[in-house]
């Protein structure tokens, strides 16, 4: 009897990926020596070479999620919602969604082994189901149903993994935007975003290979193309480059501030250059926010003459007999005529 004949299919399950006939993928108990975690994952696409299986776990496993789940799953005595794995061998299947819930898994099978788990029987644990994906289902269905579930879905990804997975779909797989907006229910501008965004972190990431953050810095990117007024600087490549400048060299350490830019670039000739010339975001937005508080200052002015000058018109004969008779009142008004006068004579010799 084969290693495959022994693994016990629990039940079926249908999967709706790209309007053909439904897939029908198995549901089937497999033990946890026989998972293999996926070293292509979205999230290990910053590392230039593959990771092994156990190297893949430590990095899962100072994930801040990670931990969490695992109270999850004790606290559920095993897992809610099966991971999805393809066949690799008899004894090797690998995990296509679902290798936190794999390395948490793992970890418990350990606690429980050593004695440190003493509440959860292991038969709960060890094997566990999993939703077996056909041998001939086409890649490109793959990404499809891992786009559905971490891009549009409930399991929500990072930016810069969604952004990776959508640029997939279009770059690798070949589908147009109009497809990809109807299979997983994103709008084509929100798509055209990330697959641009994700372009440029990998020219970036060209440009800048000692930066080993580099993938990370697709959210900057990402807020970049949202940024509607900027829609047209963006497009001249010296602008995209010195963009890539300003990233690199840690003047925009935040992505989220690439959302006040345009009111530097379009705004403020002063702000945008302190950027050029090596200064932060933070700098040129105190600069944009002085400049902001000075034009408001000659707008009040400005106003505040107007209505001088509509009181002077319009001031009221009972109120100039009351300040005839009021003398502290009236020394007020002869000091502000006086002011008012240098003020003109000062004004007349700037011009």
């Amino acid at each position: 009897m084969t290693a495959e004949q022994q693994l016990k299919t629990v039940g079926k399950y249908p999967l709706n990926i790209s309007g053909e006939e439904a897939i029908q993928a198995d549901i089937v108990s497999i033990p946890l020596n026989y998972l293999k975690l996926d070293p292509n994952n979205v999230r290990f696409k910053h590392i230039p070479t593959p990771l092994s299986d156990k190297e893949i776990e430590e990095h899962i496993l100072l994930e801040s999620d990670t931990k969490s789940l695992l109270r999850e799953i004790k606290f559920s005595r095993g897992l809610s919602e099966a991971p999805f794995v393809k066949k690799l061998s008899d004894l090797e299947y690998l995990v296509i969604e679902g290798n936190r819930r794999t390395v948490c898994m793992r970890t418990l099978v350990g606690e429980i082994s050593s004695g440190k788990e003493k509440d959860i029987p292991r038969e709960r644990i060890d094997p566990i189901d999993c939703i077996l994906l056909p041998e001939n289902m086409k890649s490109a269905d793959i990404a499809l149903l891992l786009t559905r579930i971490h891009v549009s879905g409930k399991k929500d990804w990072p930016a810069m993994d969604k952004g990776a997975h959508v640029y997939d779909l279009i770059e690798i797989h070949g589908m147009d935007y109009d497809d990809v907006a109807k299979a997983v229910h994103i709008s084509k501008n929100t798509i055209s975003q990330n697959v641009k965004a994700y372009k440029q972190t990998l020219l970036y990431h060209e440009k800048f290979p000692e930066d080993e953050s580099w993938l990370q810095r697709f959210s900057h990117f990402l807020e970049l193309y949202k940024k509607r007024g900027l829609k047209e600087w963006v497009e001249v490549p010296d602008n995209m480059k010195e963009f890539m400048q300003w990233i690199n060299k840690g003047q925009i350490p935040m992505a989220i501030q690439v959302r006040k830019l345009d009111k530097i670039i379009l705004e403020d000739k002063e702000a945008y250059k302190a950027m050029t010339k090596g200064g932060t975001i933070e700098h040129a937005l105190e600069i944009f926010a002085q400049n902001e508080s000075v034009k408001k200052t000659d707008e009040g002015s400005d106003t505040q003459m107007k209505n001088w000058l509509v009181m002077i018109k319009s001031f009221p004969r009972d109120k100039m007999q009351e300040l005839a008779k009021d003398r502290a009142k009236l020394e007020e008004y002869e000091e502000a005529h006086r002011e008012f006068g240098k003020l003109l004579k000062d004004v007349k010799a700037l011009g």
